[in-house]
């Protein structure tokens, strides 16, 4: 029985270059008997796939010579590196044992017999209908799968062990952004861009991965004399969220809410009102002078401290 050990490691009996590190350095075992028979063990953290099919780590699996072995998706095995069995010198060393039988006891049966007359012998012949040949497979097919989005991908044709560009991505989901490619529906496998080139070893299922959108709630004081000041606030689409809590002060002032316009002449928001946004969101402090119960309607003030949610402090 002999054993070869295949891996990204120069110590292995066969070593496979790849500068990605997706394949592991001991990455399987290939053994062959004595009789022939072959098994391989995957060892590694990426997978070993026999004709496009994963197969369990530590485990035996039979294979034959004519089997496309995969390591990872990112080498085959070369079966020109593993030596053929010497079974048959063992088959023909018996059958000439047996011949050398055979054709002694034809001579001692001659001996001891008179011959008898040879009769004619009339060739039968066979016809023998010719067998199809087996189609030989020339390309890989790549499916695309919505993993949670909507529409419909065909599944694309890719030539065999060479490099092509996966087809752009038609796929949509409301709420989301497509983020490229997986081998894994969790995101948790072998990750590709969108129009990546691709050097394919067997048919590969890809599944598309979202990133869920978000927007920007920006809060603007709304006039020069404020102090505190409030950090922008991410809300993801489509979530019902509450909005942060006002921090801005303002000496002789209350604070009565916000606006989408400085004026207070567009959308009114609550303190922590619950929003649901599709796009981001400026919302403009709105002031009420204490005393007066008047409110204070701001004239275009466009300076930084005003844009920004950041307020000048003027005394306590």
């Amino acid at each position: 029985m002999k054993s070869y050990s295949i891996g990204r490691d120069n110590a292995c009996d066969i070593v496979l270059n790849d500068h990605t590190d997706v394949i592991s350095r001991r990455h399987a075992v290939l053994t062959v008997s004595s009789s022939g028979k072959m098994t391989i063990t995957d060892q590694s953290t990426n997978g070993t796939y026999i004709n496009g099919q994963k197969i369990s780590s530590n485990a035996p699996v039979p294979v034959k010579r004519k089997d496309t072995i995969s390591f990872a998706h990112v080498a085959t095995l070369d079966w020109n590196m593993i030596p053929k069995s010497k079974q048959w010198l063992t088959y023909l060393l018996v059958g000439i044992g047996v011949a050398m039988v055979a054709a002694l006891a034809v001579l001692y049966f001659v001996r001891e017999k008179p011959a008898k007359p040879v009769e004619e012998v009339v060739p039968v012949v066979d016809t023998i209908s010719p067998q199809p040949q087996k189609e030989v497979q020339t390309t890989y097919t790549v499916t695309f799968e919505a993993n949670g989005g909507q529409g419909t991908m065909e599944p694309q044709q890719v030539p065999i062990d060479n490099k092509a560009g996966l087809v752009g991505n038609t796929y949509t989901r409301e709420g989301y952004d497509f983020v490229g490619w997986n081998t894994q529906a969790d995101g948790k496998g072998i990750g590709y861009d969108d129009k990546a080139t691709v050097t394919f070893t067997s048919d590969m299922t890809l599944y598309a991965q979202w990133k869920q959108r978000t927007h920007k709630v920006t809060f603007v004081p709304n006039a020069n004399n404020v102090r505190n000041k409030m950090e922008d606030q991410e809300v993801v689409e489509g979530t019902d969220t509450e909005l942060s809590k006002n921090e801005f002060k303002r000496k002789g002032f209350t604070f009565t809410g916000w606006n989408t316009q400085p004026d207070g002449k567009g959308t009114p928001y609550d303190d922590k009102a619950v929003v649901n946004l599709k796009e981001d969101l400026k919302l403009y402090a709105q002031w009420k002078e204490n005393g007066s119960g008047k409110k204070d309607t701001p004239k275009n003030d466009n300076s930084d401290d005003n844009e920004k949610g950041k307020g000048t402090f003027l005394g306590a």
